[in-house]
């Protein structure tokens, strides 16, 4: 009999999570929906729970990318939602900041003149350095995947606030249009 009732508390508390995971699926990916909506962005909902979910678009004339996937950390697994914003065209400076906001392969000197010429911005953004990646193409910012990114005007907020504001100042051009050919 208790075996019975072990088996049953199991499979009832699997059908629990499997209904958890549909529940924030549905909310994420309704988010989503609206939040490309607003920014004109493209998105299509993909149909396996499991997929990632990737948004793209053009904002101010820089290609942009939202993407919701989850990562495996051996035992328990975490959902991210990562905003990308790609520079008009490489800086060819060898930079890389990693996600804890050190500076890789360059031997610092092209990592220094990147800080020297952006000071201003990197001081203002010190501690969210710690949670970009950046690198000569593109800026990268990844953050767990809270309730309030089930809200898409914070979906927004962060994707401007985030990688688009780092990616205007560093790349020199008020318009990515303006570019020297």
């Amino acid at each position: 009999m208790w075996t019975e009732i072990g088996i049953f508390g199991a499979i009832l508390f699997g059908i629990l999570i499997y209904v958890a995971i549909k529940k924030s699926f549905h909310k994420i990916n309704t988010a989503l929906i609206q939040a490309s909506e607003k920014l004109n962005f493209q998105y299509t909902p993909p149909e396996s729970l499991w997929k990632n979910k990737v948004m793209s678009g053009t904002l101010d004339g820089y290609r942009c990318e939202i993407t919701v996937y989850t990562q495996s950390n051996g035992q328990s697994s975490t959902t991210y939602i990562s905003f990308f914003t790609y520079f008009p065209e490489s800086l060819n400076m060898g930079i890389k900041i990693n996600w804890r906001g050190r500076f890789e392969g360059d031997g610092d000197h092209l990592s220094n003149l990147f800080i020297k010429r952006n000071l201003n911005l990197v001081e203002d953004e010190k501690k969210k350095l710690r949670r970009l990646k950046i690198s000569d193409e593109s800026v990268n910012s990844r953050k767990i995947l809270w309730k309030k990114y089930y809200n898409p005007d914070e979906i927004i907020k962060t994707m401007h606030d985030g990688p688009f504001k780092i990616v205007l100042p560093a790349s020199g051009l008020k318009d990515p249009k303006a570019r020297k050919s």
